[in-house]
């Protein structure tokens, strides 16, 4: 496997910018400032940097002391919570730890509406909380309301969805979704090509989870590269044909409808790439309700209960997914926004670990008693 998947990150990867530059580290003080009229806080001089501990907590493990935060206000912009398991764990996390840290938290649901997102940041600065979390709806789209945010001079946090970079100075709270994207095609050639060996073309549905999204995007092209990448290595050509490509907006009864119209059109699939696993559950379900459950391979990212069940009995044709978990991101994201609200310096991006779940080790992770 090509050495970036052998050193793909499972920590925290920093990221240099001229405001968020982590060159440094230091041990973590007790920060519980109290909430006040005076909004801008001076640079304590502090630079954050994750201890290992912190990084091995359990998904629902709270990452701070108890009321470490006391009296803070943050505000929360999620782009939506009905319809998605994901998001209502990313959400629930993030209060979770926000209660946990003493931290009093507003959070806002755009509904999926650009309109409605933009409106709800605005309503959010207007607030003037002590920071800011936003889940963007689109990374470009939310950025006359970004402005705003910056304008107001207050710590703003990125969560989930990349926001672009003219919406700098932020950190952003994530997985490397590229990456694990990589590592969840490279798993589905290896899985094809240990159970059929050598195709002359593999017929494949790519289902890609948002239009010019740019976390939609980045899973795909490395879904598509990962896969590429290990027949190119073993055979020195690629047999994949992309014979549909669909959207699904991270929704599983969206992925059904567009497998089913695949299906229907290219009846001989081989493989389905998953953007996330609410797009896999669509998939099973489009799979099972035309008799072809376990027939078509699938890979996808997220690894939640469901899918690592499915990994583990072997009765789905789920192949791999790669930890993208939700609980993680949610509370990273509260905590490290705290920290900047009391002038601590904390990196331009923050990865969660994205390990790749197979059929070899779902049994380390898998918890029939999980939320998640």
């Amino acid at each position: 496997m090509r050495k970036r998947i052998i050193c793909f990150v499972i920590g925290v990867s920093m990221i240099s910018t001229m405001l968020f530059g982590c060159t440094s580290a230091t041990e973590l003080k007790q920060a519980g400032t109290s909430n006040s009229d005076e909004k801008k806080v001076e640079a304590s001089g502090e630079v954050f940097s994750a201890t290992p501990e912190q990084l091995a907590l359990l998904p629902e493990e709270m990452i701070g002391e108890k009321d470490q935060f006391k009296g803070l206000k943050i505000g929360f912009s999620q782009r939506n919570i009905a319809g998605s398991e994901w998001w209502e764990q990313l959400v629930r996390l993030a209060e979770d730890e926000a209660k946990h840290l003493g931290i009093e938290l507003t959070v806002y649901d755009g509904g999926n509406d650009l309109t409605k997102q933009l409106a709800d940041i605005e309503t959010l600065v207007n607030l003037q909380p002590d920071a800011i979390i936003v889940n963007p709806f689109h990374s470009t789209g939310v950025l006359p309301a970004i402005e705003k945010v910056h304008a107001a001079n207050i710590p703003l946090t990125v969560v989930n969805c990349a926001l672009d970079a003219e919406g700098s100075p932020f950190t952003f709270v994530s997985c490397d979704v590229e990456n694990s994207g990589y590592q969840s095609g490279y798993q589905l050639a290896k899985s094809y090509d240990e159970k059929y060996g050598w195709q002359d073309q593999v017929q494949a549905l790519v289902l890609s989870a948002a239009a010019q999204e740019e976390e939609s995007d980045l899973r795909r092209w490395g879904q598509i590269a990962g896969y590429n990448d290990y027949m190119l290595e073993k055979y020195g050509q690629s047999n994949l044909d992309i014979v549909a490509y669909r959207y699904y907006n991270w929704q599983p009864e969206p992925a059904m409808n567009e497998t089913l119209d695949a299906l229907q059109a290219n009846p001989d699939l081989d493989i389905i790439f998953a953007a996330c696993d609410g797009g896999a559950q669509g998939v099973v379900a489009a799979l099972d309700s035309v008799g072809k459950t376990g027939d078509i391979m699938i890979t996808s990212i997220d690894a939640r209960k469901s899918v690592l069940e499915w990994i583990k009995n072997g009765d789905k044709g789920v192949v791999g997914t790669v930890a993208n978990d939700p609980r993680m991101m949610g509370k990273w994201a509260v905590y490290l926004a705290a920290l900047q609200a009391t002038g601590v310096t904390t990196p331009s991006t923050f990865y969660v670990p994205n390990t790749l779940y197979t059929a070899d080790n779902v049994n380390t992770v898998y918890d029939p008693n999980s939320t998640y």
